[in-house]
């Protein structure tokens, strides 16, 4: 299916990318695209299929009322496209993979977001854009998955969950990911998660931790900060100058923080990240990209502002994280915008930078 006449939105006058929807794929739906014995352990489990965490995350109702909006190609094209007027969206089918303690389990449930991803969404609507799930268990299982999906029109690049992947994802033993990735002209994007994976990596912080605010604000930052760092001194950047990061999630103040103080710890210490030939921030500025949901809500908006002016609108893409509880609007980012920037800033940031990043032919 393509788009029509009819479609309507808040963005009628500019073309938009959204660089983060989700779906919300039931187990026994999903478990029709794995082969046994993962088919039953996936459809009827002794046990929760992917451990999310025993969290409360109810919100008075938000949560599943939303999560509707997922379940059918059409019910999504409906709603972020004609509702809320994204031209392309990129899809990933939101595995949280990085709870999955069997290696050979989460290499085919790797398999079957892929094939599920791409027979009931990818190919019911020209527009619709996806990301190839990735199982950081088993690069080689990986790579060749990467090589698989590469031949799909739709795929424009791979979703790795950085949240509970060990070692952090800089590590050499994932270079054969990022080789494959570079191979088939496919981004890289990181996405952080809240639940069981987060306990992973801070497991201390994760259990001292009284309420669901506490591990929900620092989770996706924090992840995000530890693969940064990984990939920077593990010089994965320089190694793949051809590849382009993205950190989906987490907003954006995080990262002239990361910057200059990388900046900083590198100029006393470079021998300890001897692949690099430029300064952090420079790899940064030039591979790395950020989506900008959340949006951040200070008391004075000027001071979200200065930020984005610090990281320029060539760094900034915009996502909703639809259809989660904590989802952005599209007229959150764009009011910004259209409040302190001019239409250049505006397109940069609702679609240009995302076609550059992605190289998107659209």
């Amino acid at each position: 299916m393509t788009s029509t006449a009819e479609d309507s939105g808040a963005f009628e006058e500019a073309t938009v990318v959204d660089t983060d929807v989700h779906l919300s794929i039931p187990f026994d739906e999903l478990a029709e695209y794995c082969e046994e014995p993962y088919r039953s352990i996936t459809k009827y489990p002794t046990y929760t299929p992917v451990h999310r965490g025993g969290w409360n995350r109810y919100m008075g109702g938000k949560i599943e009322i939303e999560k509707e909006n997922v379940r059918s190609a059409d019910a999504l094209y409906e709603k972020i496209c004609v509702e809320f007027g994204i031209d392309y969206p990129l899809i990933n089918a939101f595995p949280v993979l990085n709870s999955v303690p069997e290696d050979d389990r989460a290499v085919e449930l790797m398999y079957a977001y892929n094939d599920y991803l791409l027979e009931n969404y990818l190919d019911e609507y020209d527009q619709f854009l996806g990301l190839c799930t990735v199982a950081t268990h088993d690069p080689a299982a990986a790579a060749e998955e990467i090589d698989r999906m590469e031949s799909e029109r739709c795929i424009e690049g791979l979703y790795l969950l950085n949240s509970g992947a060990q070692p952090p994802l800089g590590d050499p033993v994932y270079d054969r990911i990022y080789q494959a990735a570079e191979d088939n002209n496919l981004h890289v994007a990181y996405h952080a998660s809240a639940g069981a994976p987060f306990a992973k990596d801070f497991p201390v912080q994760d259990t001292q931790f009284n309420r669901f605010l506490e591990n929900h604000m620092l989770a996706h930052p924090w992840a995000h900060m530890m693969t940064m760092s990984s990939l920077i001194v593990n010089g994965t950047p320089a190694k793949f100058p051809d590849l382009n990061f993205s950190f989906l999630e987490a907003g954006v103040s995080w990262v002239p923080y990361m910057m200059f103080r990388f900046n900083k710890e590198y100029s006393m210490r470079r021998s300890e990240a001897p692949l690099l030939e430029k300064s952090p921030e420079e790899y940064i500025r030039d591979q790395f990209y950020f989506s900008t949901q959340p949006v951040g809500e200070p008391n004075d908006p000027a001071d979200l502002q200065q930020i984005i002016d610090v990281l320029g609108p060539e760094s900034l893409m915009l996502s909703t994280d639809y259809p989660h509880w904590d989802f952005d609007h599209p007229d959150a980012l764009d009011q910004q915008i259209r409040r302190f920037g001019d239409e250049k800033t505006r397109e940069r940031v609702l679609s240009g930078t995302a076609i550059e990043a992605f190289d998107l032919s659209i």
